[in-house]
């Protein structure tokens, strides 16, 4: 259900932009550092558009790749825990630290 929450979100946001976009046909001159240009704005709207996506996406690729690497060094902690633990018979309990 929130995946289709989603896509109809990102679909009704991508209709703004280009109606947005469409709306706004005029040429515009854009300066940069070493010069400028000059372009319709329906281009830099969309440009825009898609670096940001480009961006959000990039950040959420690193901040997964992060969290997934965080889980497989929880999952063996967990196994070194379990293992630690139906070793120790003779009741002493076992205390386990994290290095953070």
């Amino acid at each position: 259900m929130k995946g289709q929450i989603n896509v109809i979100l990102a679909l009704v946001l991508a209709l703004i932009v280009a109606l947005l976009a469409v709306a706004n046909v005029e040429q515009v001159t854009i300066h940069y550092l070493v010069g400028e240009t000059r372009l319709p704005l329906i281009i830099v709207i969309l440009g825009s558009a898609v670096l940001g996506g480009l961006v959000v996406g990039m950040l959420g690729w690193v901040r997964l790749f992060s969290l997934r690497r965080q889980v497989k060094l929880l999952e063996r902690e967990r196994e070194e825990w379990t293992k630690n633990k139906a070793g120790n018979t003779d009741g002493e309990s076992v205390s386990l630290e994290r290095e953070g």
